[in-house]
């Protein structure tokens, strides 16, 4: 079973490996690292009970955990080069991602809100507390990592188009990132981006999409069939 938020991250590398799993809403009380998601095993052999002791598995180990249950023997390169790919998304698109979706008003009401704070409670209350919590975590996460008090917007959204550049030219006409057979983790972390902001259904606000302007505008094509390919391959 895996407890997550909406990232679809971790679900689509399970997917991807041929886990069967289950997704189910949770909060970060529940995690055994205080944030989202982790998994739960599933119980194993024929004399298992719900008495035997299952250890979550938290988000960044789910590849170790893959690997040591021989679910895979894949293991992503261990290189600069794929370093310094990986901080492009884990800082230059996750920073404009983080901006996007939590602190401009119009996609925060349209996306952010009917996702993580409208399904939790009633009370407007606390719905008014989650709001602020939530803008309140992205723009501390935004300024830990500028180097200025001040976030410069257009900076901002000018590296993420950069890092989507050089993430299309790295692809190339290749099926999979760095050449592999079949896809892997970065190829589940490129997706978790590109699927959110193809998706016409989630409802993101024309005045704002800032973010990803490339792969609607035709520059990183490859990228969007990068995204189909493993969308049918997870989702249909």
């Amino acid at each position: 079973m895996l407890r997550r938020d909406d990232s679809r991250y971790n679900q689509t590398y399970l997917k991807l490996l041929g886990v069967d799993l289950v997704t189910v809403p949770s909060n970060n009380h529940a995690s055994p690292t205080g944030s989202l998601p982790f998994i739960i095993p599933a119980l194993s052999g024929t004399d298992s009970t719900i008495l035997d002791i299952v250890r979550p598995v938290p988000s960044h180990k789910i590849q170790e955990w893959a690997t040591k249950n021989r679910i895979t023997s894949r293991t992503e390169p261990d290189s600069m080069r794929f370093e310094a790919y990986l901080s492009l998304l884990d800082h230059r698109i996750r920073s404009a991602w983080l901006h996007t979706l939590y602190l401009s008003g119009p996609n925060f009401d349209a996306v952010a809100r009917p996702l993580y704070v409208t399904p939790t409670t009633s009370s407007p209350p606390a719905r008014l507390a989650l709001t602020h919590n939530l803008k309140s975590a992205a723009l501390e996460e935004l300024t830990k990592a500028s180097t200025s008090s001040v976030i410069d917007l257009n900076a901002l959204y000018r590296e993420s188009d950069n890092a989507f550049a050089a993430l299309s030219e790295l692809l190339g006409d290749d099926a999979w990132f760095f050449g592999e057979a079949e896809p892997g983790l970065f190829d589940a972390g490129v997706f978790a981006y590109t699927h959110l902001l193809c998706d016409k259904d989630m409802g993101w606000k024309e005045d704002e999409e800032r973010l990803g302007r490339g792969l609607r505008e035709g520059k990183c094509e490859n990228l969007v069939e990068h995204e189909k390919r493993i969308f049918e391959k997870c989702y249909q």
